[in-house]
């Protein structure tokens, strides 16, 4: 999260979701822990630190996935319904 008392100029605010396997681990162990970062990625956006952290810049929910030194997958999760602070299970996977 941005200092934005000593950087008030900072237009992005990140919270990254890294998952890492073992070499020996299996695809579904892989799309399961993939699946799971989503989840905690919306739950943490709709925290109410993170709502007062973040408050004017663009908030960018990222998670990836090494498999030992090998990113395997990054991506950019959308930003979940931001009408309530407490997410359900209807807004957050």
């Amino acid at each position: 999260m941005p200092d934005r008392k000593r950087y008030p100029e900072v237009a992005h605010s990140y919270i990254m979701e890294l998952k890492y396997l073992t070499a020996k681990d299996t695809q579904d162990k892989a799309d399961q822990q993939w699946e799971e970062a989503a989840g905690q990625l919306c739950h943490y956006a709709q925290d109410r630190k993170v709502a007062v952290m973040a408050q004017g810049t663009q908030l960018h929910l990222i998670r990836m996935q090494m498999r030992g030194t090998e990113l395997m997958r990054v991506e950019e999760e959308p930003l979940p319904p931001t009408t309530s602070f407490a997410p359900t299970a209807a807004q957050c996977p």
